[in-house]
C-alpha cells in the first residue's frame, strides 16, 4: 500500500506518472481488506494526497460498516439501488428497470455525486422532448415524473447508507399529467370479458367490481382472502401507497361467485387466488396483450386493463357514492387532510358495493328490456 511508479528509464530508475493502492472494501466472510490500485498523478504531492483521502475513506467505511463510493458512478448507484430488497418488491418493480435505462442513458459518465439539481431539471426537460420509440411521440409527464420519483427513491436510499451526500432528485417540481383514463360501459366490458381466456375472466371481473390494482390482484394470496367473513384484506405492503385497505365482496353477488369459483379450483399448496392456466403466476406483459386482443375481437375501445379501475370510479360516482368512500375503498392519497379524519367502517363499505351492485343490474335489465 502506497504511492509508486510502474516505469523505469534506461538506467533502472522509475519514472512515469505516479500510482496509488489503497485499502477499498472489506471481504464480508474473511475480513481481509482489499486493495486497489489506480493511475494518480504525474505530481508526487497530489498522489500522496490521493492515498490519504482513499485511506481515511476506507476508514470512515470500516468504522460504519458501510459502502462508502465517492466515484460511484451513476449508473452504480442506479443499479444498486434496484437490487435493494425494498426495491424489488415494488409492484413497479418490472417498469423500473425500463425507467432506469432511460435515467442511466442521460446521466452517462457522471459520477452520482457530481449530479446537481439542475441536471436533474435538465433530465426532466430533455425527457419531455424526446420520441419514446414505443409510441413515436414525446414522453408524457406521467412518465417523466415516474422517473424522477425513481430517481429521488435510490438517493434517499444512498443517503441512508451514507454513499452520498445529498439528493439532487429532491423538491424537483411534476409535469403536468393529463389523465389517460377511458370509462368502459358495461355492455362493452361484457362484451370483452367473453373474448378473454377462461383464467384471465375472474381477474378482469375483479379489477371491474373493486377497482383494484392490477398488481394487488395479480399477487392477492388466499391468507388475504375470508370468504366467510366476505373480505379481503390488503396490507401496506401490498399497496402501491403503503396504505392498508379492507374490501368486501357480500354485497354483490357476481364478486363474491368469482372467488368461490377459485376456491373450487385451487389447488394444492396455491398460494395466489388467479394463476394462468399451467397454474403459473400471470404476467403483466401477457395481460395487456390478452385485454388488447379482447377488445379488438369485440370491436370496441381500445381500452387497458387499467381503465377498469378507472370505470369503478366512476361507476361508484355515479351510484351516488361519496368521492371520500370511493377513495378509501381505492386506496387513493389525494383530498389528504379530508380523508386524514374520514374513516371507513364495513357498513359505508357494504352500502357503496350494494349501491353499485344496483346500478349494474338496473343497466341489465335495462337494456333486455
Amino acid at each position: 500500500m502506497g504511492i509508486f511508479r510502474k516505469s523505469k528509464d534506461n538506467k533502472g530508475k522509475p519514472t512515469g506518472p505516479w500510482y496509488v493502492q489503497y485499502p477499498a472494501d472489506r471481504d464480508p466472510i474473511t475480513g481481509k481488506i482489499k486493495y486497489k490500485t489506480e493511475r494518480a498523478s504525474w505530481h508526487k504531492k497530489k498522489a500522496q494526497d490521493l492515498l490519504k483521502q482513499k485511506q481515511e475513506e476506507f476508514l470512515e467505511q470500516d468504522k460504519l460498516g458501510i459502502i462508502y463510493k465517492r466515484d460511484m458512478s451513476f449508473a452504480e448507484l442506479m443499479d444498486w439501488g434496484l437490487a435493494q430488497e425494498v426495491m424489488k418488491v415494488k409492484a413497479s418493480a418490472s417498469s423500473d428497470v425500463a425507467r432506469m435505462e432511460q435515467l442511466k442513458k442521460h446521466f452517462e459518465g457522471q459520477q452520482a455525486c457530481q449530479v446537481t439539481p439542475l441536471m436533474a431539471d435538465s433530465f426532466r426537460i430533455t425527457m419531455a422532448k424526446t420520441k419514446s420509440a414505443k409510441t413515436g411521440r414525446p414522453y408524457a409527464g406521467t412518465t417523466v415524473n415516474k422517473a424522477v420519483s425513481l430517481a429521488r427513491r435510490v438517493y434517499y436510499l444512498a443517503m441512508d447508507q451514507g454513499m452520498v451526500n445529498s439528493n439532487p432528485f429532491a423538491r424537483r417540481g411534476t409535469f403536468k399529467e393529463h389523465p389517460k383514463g377511458k370509462y368502459i360501459p358495461d355492455e362493452e366490458f361484457r362484451a370483452i370479458l367473453e373474448r378473454l381466456p377462461d383464467y384471465f375472466k375472474p381477474v378482469s371481473l375483479t379489477a371491474y367490481l373493486t377497482g383494484m390494482r392490477r398488481g394487488e390482484i395479480f399477487n392477492l394470496e388466499w391468507s388475504q382472502v375470508d370468504l366467510d367473513k366476505g373480505t379481503i384484506d390488503l396490507s401496506a405492503e401490498d399497496t402501491k401507497t403503503n396504505e392498508p385497505r379492507v374490501i368486501y365482496l357480500g354485497s354483490l353477488p357476481e364478486l363474491r361467485r368469482v372467488f368461490i369459483e377459485a376456491r373450487l379450483r385451487k389447488k394444492v399448496r396455491q398460494k395466489l387466488v388467479f394463476t394462468n392456466a399451467d397454474g403459473k403466476p400471470i404476467q403483466k406483459q401477457y395481460s395487456v396483450r390478452l385485454f388488447k386482443k379482447a377488445c379488438s375481437e369485440a370491436k370496441v375501445g381500445p381500452y387497458r386493463f387499467h381503465d377498469l379501475r378507472h370505470t369503478f370510479n366512476t361507476n361508484m360516482v355515479k351510484a351516488g357514492v361519496d368521492r371520500s368512500v370511493i377513495m378509501k375503498l381505492t386506496g387513493h392519497k389525494t383530498l389528504a387532510m379530508f380523508l386524514r379524519y374520514s374513516h371507513l367502517d364495513q357498513e359505508q363499505s357494504e352500502s357503496a358495493m350494494q349501491s353499485l351492485g344496483e346500478l349494474l343490474e338496473a343497466k341489465r335489465l335495462k337494456s333486455h328490456a
